[in-house]
């Protein structure tokens, strides 16, 4: 009797240690499951991305970091199409948007009361996440149209981009370098792709895009024809950049552009990705990690993004980084 009590005993103790063990080894396979992803602050949050038109560059990385924003954070990402920089920095500015993308000079001149800002004063309440690639004026025409300088678009009719975006902004101060103004030109605020179209059409002549480079529309144009990108000589560049110094020498490399064989001199300005002040410290610094901890994503979506160096996001930018930013620089040791 005394070892039937002790076997049932044993054997109940075998079990309830054989269940702890189990218990053990469930719990540890449970931290290890591959898809447990961490709090975030987004998950579940909606998470505005303001970029340009559909054929710009910003369109394109928008949507990829939307992507990247939804999948490693959880957040309700989606990019939104706008007017790009100026639009872009005033949205941004008034709480209407989490992020945005514009130009370096624009955001300048919406930090400091400027330019197309003066009469709105100035936008003190913007701050930067990042420096990204610079975008490079590409002004495209055809050979067909004999048009070769800047001299030469008197009479024209040009297409200088949605009006008061980054690219409108800097078209007005190239023609106003080159001695125009818009009463000497027929001036039709059209975005790339309405410019692209109307070269295809006959009733643009010439279409100022600034973006990176190879720009999509302008490839599109040259499918179809021998498309000629007008110099913005080094001169011109250098003296714009005494007034605005966001302002920098570039050039749009050989044979970027089917028909288009030689090196060609712009002005090119950098991309800054903008946020407002009053977004938490944390939401800001989540978004900046996740950005360059994925940039091979954003490299993916388009050659632009190439030129993306986290060493040189927190450098040479047009107003304060947000403090959540410059947390994740201060970590990276980028910034002391």
């Amino acid at each position: 009797m005394f070892r039937l009590k002790w076997g049932v005993i044993t054997l109940i103790m075998m079990v309830f240690l054989a269940g702890c063990s189990n218990n053990a080894k469930v719990n540890e396979s449970d931290h290890k499951r591959p898809d447990q992803k961490k709090e975030t602050y987004y998950a579940g949050k909606p998470l505005t991305i303001l970029t340009g038109g559909t054929s710009g560059v910003y369109f394109q990385l928008g949507n990829a970091m939307a992507k990247i924003y939804g999948e490693e954070v959880g957040a309700l990402a989606s990019a939104q199409t706008t007017g790009a920089s100026a639009e872009n920095t005033a949205k941004v500015s008034r709480g209407k948007a989490e992020i945005g993308f514009a130009m370096a000079d624009t955001v300048a001149d919406a930090y400091n009361g400027q330019g197309n800002f003066a009469k709105y004063g100035a936008l003190k309440n913007i701050r930067a996440i990042a420096s990204l690639y610079p975008n490079y004026m590409q002004i495209v025409t055809t050979k067909s149209s004999g048009i070769k300088t800047l001299e030469d678009l008197k009479g024209k009719d040009l297409a200088v981009g949605a009006l008061g975006s980054g690219t409108e902004i800097m078209a007005k101060r190239i023609l106003k370098g080159a001695g125009l103004t818009y009463d000497d030109v027929n001036a039709d605020f059209l975005s790339f792709s309405e410019g692209i179209e109307g070269i295809k059409n006959g009733t643009t002549d010439v279409a100022f895009l600034s973006s990176g480079y190879p720009n999509s529309g302008i490839m599109e144009l040259a499918a179809v024809d021998d498309v000629v990108i007008i110099p913005v000589p080094e001169e011109l560049t250098l003296k714009m950049k005494k007034k605005f110094p966001a302002i920098e020498k570039g050039s749009i490399p050989a044979n970027t552009y089917k028909g288009a064989g030689k090196e060609v001199p712009t002005v090119k300005v950098s991309n800054v990705l903008v946020t407002n002040e009053d977004l938490p410290d944390e939401a800001v610094y989540e978004l900046t990690k996740t950005l360059f901890d994925n940039l091979d994503d954003l490299q993916n979506a388009h050659s632009a993004a190439g030129q993306i160096d986290v060493k040189k996001s927190a450098e040479n930018l047009p107003l304060p980084l947000h403090p959540g930013a410059k947390k994740y620089y201060e970590e990276k040791g980028i910034l002391q």
